[in-house]
C-alpha cells in the first residue's frame, strides 16, 4: 500500500443541497425510519493524463496495475472520514456499508437524516440513488430450445457473420486476454467453457467471484451470463463454436442483478481491474444518467479496460439507452462533437442475420447529461452485433438460442480480446476507433442513433490492430521525469484540493501552496514519502481567500507544481 496522507485543516462547511433531483424525490415519499440505498460520492478523482505520464513506456498490464493503485490510495484518503462517521451510527441509522474505490464512493443504507448529514459534509460530492426502480438484467426478448437446424452449424451465425473465424486464421483466437463477465455467473464445468476459466490459484479454485451471496463461487443460478460467456468464448467441444474468441480467459463475476445491485456491478468492475481483466462485458441497465456508475466508467478508461455494454431492449423509440451504456465512448467518431469527457464505454446494439436493426435494440440519442443537450446530443449506440436468435452455451450443459442486446454484447468483448491478442498494447481509444471504422456501415450514412457505426467486423478489427503494431500510443502523456503532480480536483476548489504526487525515489517531500507573487502561504506535507503514488486531500484553510495559487512538490531536489483557482 502507497503512503496514505489525510491532512485536514479545519474550515467552514460547505453548504448542504448535494443531494441528487432523483433521490430527492425518493427522499420526498419515504419515511424517516426508511433505509434507502445510496452512492455518496467522495471528492477527489484520479488524473488521466497524470497517470499517462507516469506510466509512460509501461505495457498495458503494467499501467493498469499503477492506475488502480493510484485509485486505491485517493478513495482510502479521500473516504475516511466520511466512512467512520457512517460507522458511528446504529444499524437503524445506516447499513450495508461498502467503499467502491473505482468510481470514489461509498455505498449505503441510509435513512432521510443520515443522507441530509452526508450531504452536508465538505467533502462529499453528491449523494444519490442506489436503486434504480428499472434497474437490474436486460432481460431477453425471447428463448428457446434451440432447433435441430441452429444446432447443425458447427459455427454459430453470429460469429460467421463478423467473420470472427476469418481472425481465427492469422492466428488470433483470444488467447492470453481475460475477459470479464459480469452478469447472473457462469456455468464454470460446461464442456464448452470449462477449460477457458480464470483461476487464481493453482488448483483453480476461485473461478471469479460472486458478489450477489458474497463467496467465491459464481456458479449461475440463471441462465444468461452462461450463454453471454459462450459468445465470447465457447469453444465448441460439445458441437457448436459460439465463442467469437474460443481461446480467452472468462472470468465469471456474478452481480445482485436487480435494482439495488448497482453498486455489485461496480465492485464486479473493481475485481475485474484489479486482477487483470483488459475487457469487461456487461448487460445491464440502470435508468440513465447515473453519475455514479459514469464516473466508474471514466475510471475504468484511465486504467485501460475496455467495456461493452448493451444499449438495452427498451427500443424502438429514441433516447432509450440506459446507464451506463449513456456514458461517452473512449473516442470520438467524426460524426460526433467531443465534449463532455470520455469512459471505457463502448454501447451495443443488436441486430439480427439480415444486418436489420432488431426492433428492440435502444436508441440514443443520449441527452440526459448535462453536457448532452438535445441541440448536441451524445450519439449511441457505439456499434451494432447479432444479437436475434443467438445459439450460445446453456446453464446446465448443451446448448439455447436467445435474442437481446445482451446477446450482441458479449460478440464485441470477443472482438476486442482477439484484437488484444493481436496486439496486447492497443489503447481502449485505438480499440474503439478501429472497431468503428471497420464496422459494415448499415443505416443513414456515418454513425447513427440506431446502428452506432454499423455492425462489428472482427476480421477487419484485427487486420487493423495488426497495423498498429509496436505503436501503441502513448495517450497524450509526455515523457516523464522522476516526478510528477496530478491536477488538482475539482477545480476551481472550495473545500476540499484532491491530488497525487508520483516520485519513482522515496524522499523527503516538501508539499506548500504559494499565492501568484511567489509567497508560501501553507505548508501540506513534510516527511519522507514512498516512491510511487502518493495521495493527498487537503482541505482549504478557511483563511485563505479566493484566487490563483499553486502546490509545489520538492522531492530529492525536482520541483514539480499544480495550478489550483480556490472560489470562496
Amino acid at each position: 500500500m502507497k503512503q496514505l496522507i489525510l491532512l485536514l485543516v479545519f474550515a467552514a462547511l460547505a453548504l448542504a443541497g448535494a443531494i441528487d433531483p432523483d433521490l430527492a424525490v425518493i427522499m420526498a415519499e419515504s419515511n424517516e425510519t426508511d433505509l434507502i440505498p445510496v452512492f455518496i460520492l467522495a471528492h477527489g478523482q484520479v488524473d488521466g493524463n497524470w497517470v499517462n505520464a507516469a506510466t509512460y513506456g509501461m505495457d498495458r498490464d503494467a499501467r493498469q496495475q499503477f492506475a488502480v493503485s493510484a485509485m486505491k490510495d485517493i478513495a482510502e484518503v479521500a473516504q475516511t472520514d466520511i466512512i467512520s462517521e457512517l460507522r458511528t451510527l446504529n444499524s437503524d441509522n445506516v447499513n450495508n456499508i461498502q467503499p467502491l474505490w473505482l468510481a470514489n464512493a461509498v455505498y449505503c443504507q441510509a435513512t432521510l437524516s443520515t443522507i441530509r448529514n452526508m450531504a452536508s459534509r465538505s467533502d462529499v460530492v453528491l449523494v444519490e440513488s442506489a436503486a434504480h426502480p428499472d434497474a437490474g438484467l436486460s432481460e431477453p426478448v425471447d428463448v428457446h430450445e434451440s432447433t435441430s437446424a441452429e444446432l447443425s452449424r458447427g459455427l454459430a451465425w453470429g460469429v460467421e457473420k463478423i467473420n470472427a473465424d476469418d481472425a481465427w486464421t492469422l492466428g488470433y483466437e483470444g488467447q492470453g486476454i481475460i475477459v470479464g463477465v459480469i452478469d447472473t455467473g457462469v456455468d464454470y464445468n460446461h464442456t464448452d467453457l470449462v477449460t477457458n476459466m480464470w483461476h487464481d490459484t493453482p488448483a483453480g479454485l476461485h473461478l471469479g467471484y460472486d458478489f450477489f451471496d458474497g463467496d467465491n463461487d459464481p456458479m449461475d443460478d440463471y441462465g444468461h451470463g452462461t450463454h453471454c460467456a459462450g459468445s465470447v468464448a465457447g469453444d465448441g467441444d460439445s458441437g457448436t463454436e459460439t465463442g467469437v474468441a474460443p481461446s480467452a480467459t472468462l472470468m465469471a463475476l456474478r452481480i445482485n442483478y436487480y435494482s439495488g445491485g448497482e453498486y455489485t456491478w461496480i465492485q464486479a468492475m473493481e475485481f475485474g481491474t484489479d486482477n487483470g481483466a483488459a475487457v469487461l462485458t456487461m448487460s445491464l441497465g440502470s435508468g440513465q444518467g447515473n453519475t455514479t456508475l459514469r464516473t466508474a466508467e471514466e475510471n475504468l478508461l484511465t486504467a485501460g479496460v475496455f467495456h461493452a455494454i448493451c444499449a438495452h431492449n427498451d427500443g424502438p423509440g429514441a433516447g432509450t439507452i440506459r446507464s451506463s451504456a449513456d456514458s461517452p465512448p473512449p473516442w470520438f467518431h467524426p460524426d460526433q462533437t467531443y465534449h463532455g469527457g470520455k469512459s471505457a464505454v463502448i454501447s451495443v446494439g443488436a441486430t439480427n442475420s439480415s444486418d436489420v436493426i432488431a426492433s428492440f435494440s435502444s436508441r440514443g440519442p443520449v441527452t440526459c447529461w448535462a453536457d448532452y443537450t438535445d441541440s448536441s446530443p451524445l450519439i449511441a449506440p457505439s456499434v451494432s452485433g447479432p444479437g436475434v436468435d443467438v445459439v450460445s452455451t446453456q446453464w446446465t450443459g448443451g446448448y439455447t438460442t436467445m435474442s437481446g442486446t445482451s446477446m450482441a454484447t458479449p460478440h464485441v468483448a470477443g472482438v476486442a480480446a482477439l484484437m488484444l491478442s493481436a496486439n496486447p498494447n492497443l489503447t481502449v481509444a485505438q480499440m474503439d476507433s478501429i472497431i468503428e471504422m471497420t464496422s459494415l456501415e448499415l443505416g443513414t450514412s456515418g454513425k447513427d442513433n440506431t446502428y452506432g457505426a454499423g455492425r462489428v467486423d472482427a476480421h477487419q478489427s484485427v487486420l487493423a490492430a495488426l497495423e498498429l503494431t509496436g505503436t501503441a500510443e502513448s495517450h497524450g502523456a509526455v515523457v516523464p521525469s522522476a516526478m510528477g503532480i496530478s491536477a488538482i480536483s475539482p477545480n476551481p476548489v472550495n473545500n476540499y484540493a484532491s491530488f497525487s504526487v508520483y516520485t519513482a525515489v522515496a524522499g523527503t517531500a516538501d508539499i506548500s501552496v504559494y499565492d501568484v507573487s511567489g509567497r508560501r502561504v501553507a505548508n501540506i506535507d513534510s516527511s519522507e514519502i514512498e516512491s510511487g503514488a502518493n495521495a493527498y486531500n487537503w482541505q482549504i484553510p478557511a483563511e485563505m481567500g479566493s484566487g490563483v495559487y499553486f502546490v509545489r512538490a520538492t522531492i530529492n531536489g525536482g520541483t514539480v507544481s499544480s495550478r489550483m483557482t480556490v472560489v470562496r
